[in-house]
């Protein structure tokens, strides 16, 4: 019988209390008690109530010298969490050197409460018309001559014709009057009632599914072939932009889900949901679920008891979903795998890539990773043979990949051209409008000028919070900073001279929509970044415009690049291509290659030709050749002969150490202490680590906090974690670390 519980108290992210602790279970409930399930426990000196959650139960413990607590009481009747997710979180703590709460607090669903989580509603509230026909025809006809019946009468024809209707919805409808209901419902004549919520799966839309080339079929044959094998593969679904990899994967989940199985999709971007679940929604129908940051906490709590229920099949999401608990999960799809959104910032830093790998591990199943643009560890891994490829190399429907023309900005300076458009970019844009296409202009800062310069002392308007110039909002009349938020009236003098010759330098996705309304107004024109998405429906507003034609110019940051399908683009623009070739990041070449390649890719999708325009400084430079020629290959082996020599990833893990705080002097003291404990545990081990830095960091100041970093490399990276976390202990023990934070990532995919 079990009498002992271990159990992880919910906030416990300190190392101190990072451990199942002990606890008696009451004999109430030594019938129903469950590992996965939440209790409430007496905690600390003052036996403080708090949540925690059951990790283990044991029948017999050792001698313990002080009394055990006992479990108060259950929270949940079912355990909240499975076996499956219960070893990815010993994964978590142990690949991310996490702590136990912290990783169990990241594969449940936010906002839980100490109370039972929220369910999907077992019953509806419907309305209908009484039973008693008699009744209703009499109060019909008496009525119907009335001029104010109307409204009544509008509700009793509909009711007639469908029987019972939801009533949320049915008082949601622009022609129901919500005083005429309730008139009806007090004379009896409409009938307000509950009904239990009958969940029937839908069946598979075999209709809506395309007829596949030659190479989708090889790539669909391929991933029925593992799942007939029943083994763990991840394959790099490469395919060139407009390659129909969407397609691909959607017939794999179909033969998934004839087997009894389930699915995840994961996509880069909230803007990617709505359109992919459309597409899903016209095959699998109610098998499909969307979850994003966006939805409420209560929504996305019932949409993660659902998937565990196994009510639905399929889940959509960013990267959050991919601790969905669907049963008999046997294919996770990661679309536009080479984005470094699949890599969490904040506590615990995983990468859903790696969660994937795991799951399907423990599922034998497959990890598709789809995109034309795979990161270079990607690569890399199917080079070494981890990871399986089946590539598309033609656009689907006989459409080809679109003209690239490269535009030296230099010359148009030269040229006396002034404005954010090159003159062959204008005439492009004239062009397509007037044929009734559409065209897409990247630019990949948002605001309208990205810095304000004194023209007679030289001096820049800065952030007096963050190390990095304010950008000029045209919308709200202000400066803001993008990464404090902090926000400040335009001056009228110069706050360094008093110069009344301040000008706009720069330019953001609103001077360019400015510029465009002015030249094109006529012609619908939207904008598509964080200040005009935010909402749960901002993004598909926006695109829903843009698909309906309403909008012919979408003007954005990156987030119009990735993975859109509207077959009316045949001409992209692409604004100061080369704005990140030169961040401080050796995998800057890496990054503005996949932008340049999926911005791209959104031009001639359809039946007719597409043509690309990228306005640049540096026109000869190396990624700027291999774009325009479509030399990917050559691409990938010069950069990867590139990180050998330079011993950066794929043949290296990085551990990245960021030392904050307000007090400058201090972060640079306590980064320069750390590096001598780095560089003296790295002689005296046997493992040999590179120590690079310390340096200030890419963004030296945010949010009055200073920034120093210090990078050590090493080959195998269990060691590294174990050297970097063995280190920071040594670090923590000796030295005073008050007045400074102190950060650490291994293989963080920015360098900000």
């Amino acid at each position: 019988m079990i009498n002992y519980a271990g159990i992880i108290i919910e906030f416990a992210t300190v190392s101190e209390i990072d451990r199942p602790f002990t606890y008696v279970v009451p004999d109430d409930l030594k019938e129903i008690l469950q590992i996965g399930q939440r209790v409430k426990v007496p905690f600390g000196k003052g036996n403080r109530q708090y949540v925690g959650y059951v990790v283990g139960l044991m029948e017999d413990i050792e001698p313990q010298k002080y009394r055990l607590k006992a479990i108060s009481e259950l929270v949940d009747e079912e355990p909240l969490l499975t076996s499956e997710q219960l070893e990815i979180i010993q994964f978590i703590v142990k690949y991310y050197g996490t702590s136990y709460a912290a990783a169990i607090d990241v594969v449940l669903p936010p906002g839980l409460k100490d109370e039972p989580i929220s369910r999907a509603p077992s019953h509806q509230k419907i309305v209908k018309l009484n039973e008693d026909e008699l009744k209703v025809k009499i109060y019909y006809e008496a009525n119907r001559h009335k001029q104010s019946f109307a409204k009544q009468k509008w509700i009793i024809d509909y009711l007639r014709e469908c029987s019972k209707i939801e009533a949320k919805r049915f008082e949601g409808m622009k022609d129901v009057s919500k005083s005429s209901l309730k008139t009806l419902i007090q004379k009896e004549i409409v009938k307000e009632e509950g009904e239990a919520i009958l969940w029937v799966q839908d069946p598979i839309g075999y209709r809506a599914f395309k007829t596949l080339n030659d190479d989708q079929q090889a790539a669909v044959d391929y991933l029925q072939a593992l799942q007939e094998v029943e083994t763990y593969r991840t394959v790099l679904l490469q395919g060139v932009t407009g390659s129909g990899k969407t397609e691909v994967f959607l017939h794999a989940i179909k033969d998934v889900l004839e087997r009894g199985g389930s699915a995840l999709v994961l996509v880069p971007e909230i803007a990617l949901t709505s359109q992919t679940l459309s597409r899903f929604e016209e095959r699998f129908g109610n098998r499909v679920a969307l979850t994003h940051s966006r939805m409420n906490a209560k929504e996305r709590q019932r949409i993660y008891m659902r998937a565990k229920a196994g009510e639905i099949s399929i889940v959509i999401g960013p990267r959050s979903a991919i601790f969905m608990p669907l049963p008999n999960l046997k294919l996770i799809v990661i679309d536009e795998a080479h984005d470094t959104s699949y890599k969490s910032e904040v506590e615990p830093k995983y990468h859903a890539i790696d969660i994937a790998k795991e799951r399907m591990t423990y599922h034998k199943g497959q990890v598709l990773l789809a995109t034309a643009t795979p990161s270079l560890e990607t690569y890399y891994q199917v080079k070494e043979m981890d990871y399986d490829i089946v590539r598309l190399d033609q656009r689907v429907g006989g459409a080809t990949m679109p003209e690239v023309d490269i535009v030296d900005m230099r010359l148009e300076l030269a040229n006396g051209n002034h404005t954010v458009l090159s003159k062959k970019l204008y005439q492009a844009i004239e062009e397509t409008l007037k044929q009734d296409k559409q065209v897409m202009l990247l630019i990949n800062r948002r605001g309208h000028s990205t810095f304000i310069n004194c023209r007679s002392c030289g001096y820049v308007l800065k952030c007096e919070h963050c190390d990095v110039s304010l950008t000029y909002h045209s919308s709200a009349q202000n400066l803001q900073c993008h990464y404090c938020g902090k926000t400040v009236a335009m001056p009228e003098i110069c706050p360094q001279c008093g110069s009344k010759h301040i000008r706009y330098f720069g330019s953001g996705t609103e001077k360019v929509e400015a510029y465009i309304n002015e030249c094109f107004g006529e012609y619908g024109i939207g904008r598509m970044d964080t200040d005009t998405t935010t909402g749960k429906e901002g993004h598909r507003k926006i695109l829903d415009a843009f698909r309906r034609k309403e909008i012919k110019v979408l003007i954005g940051t990156q987030m119009i690049a990735k993975g859109h399908d509207f077959p009316e683009v045949t001409l992209v623009g692409i604004l100061s291509a080369d704005a990140s070739l030169y961040m401080q990041d050796f995998r800057s070449n890496e990054r503005t290659y996949q932008l340049l390649t999926q911005a791209m890719g959104r031009a001639g999708r359809g039946a007719n030709k597409g043509r690309v325009v990228i306005q640049t400084y540096n026109p000869d430079h190396f990624v700027m050749d291999v774009v325009k020629n479509h030399k990917q290959a050559v691409f990938y082996e010069q950069e990867l002969a590139n990180r050998k020599v330079m011993g950066y990833p794929p043949y290296t893990h990085i551990f990245s150490v960021l030392v904050v705080g307000v007090d400058e002097g201090q972060v640079i003291r306590t980064i320069h202490l750390l590096s001598q404990y780095f560089r003296y545990y790295s002689e005296r081990g046997q493992n040999h680590f590179r120590v690079i830095g310390p340096s200030s960091a890419v963004i030296s100041k945010i949010g009055d906090e200073y920034r120093w970093r210090l990078l050590v490399l090493g080959d195998i990276r269990d060691k590294l974690l174990i050297y970097g976390k063995y280190c920071l202990n040594k670090f923590y023990t000796h030295e005073n670390v008050s007045g400074v934070k102190i950060q650490w990532d291994v293989n963080p995919q920015t360098m900000i």
